[in-house]
């Protein structure tokens, strides 16, 4: 096989491995602040370390799922649902959307 081939038969495949591996960042940007926020977390914050069953969180079109420790839940990402991780107290631990 002359020189060349053998080249370009080790050149080929790199170059198609590197171009797959190229971020995707610039054709779909990092969703802003008010985006991340789009479930209304942030005005629960305050609630975080209190008991999760003295606050009511539901409000008309917007889905709640309360998650305990070991909690199974699906991996669909919702900007809309508001999330309450609590631990095995039912102490919030952590408020979010998606």
């Amino acid at each position: 096989m002359p020189r060349l081939m053998r080249t370009a038969c080790l050149i080929v495949p790199a170059a198609l491995a590197l171009a797959a591996c190229q971020s995707t960042a610039a054709n779909n940007p990092a969703p802003t602040s008010p985006a991340r926020d789009s479930c209304g977390a942030s005005a629960y914050s305050d609630r975080i370390g209190q008991k999760h069953a003295q606050f009511d969180f539901s409000a008309p079109n917007r889905p709640v799922r309360v998650l305990g420790p070991d909690t199974p839940m699906t991996m669909d990402y919702r900007t809309d649902r508001l999330n309450i991780d609590t631990d095995t107290a039912g102490r919030i631990t952590r408020i979010w959307c998606g």
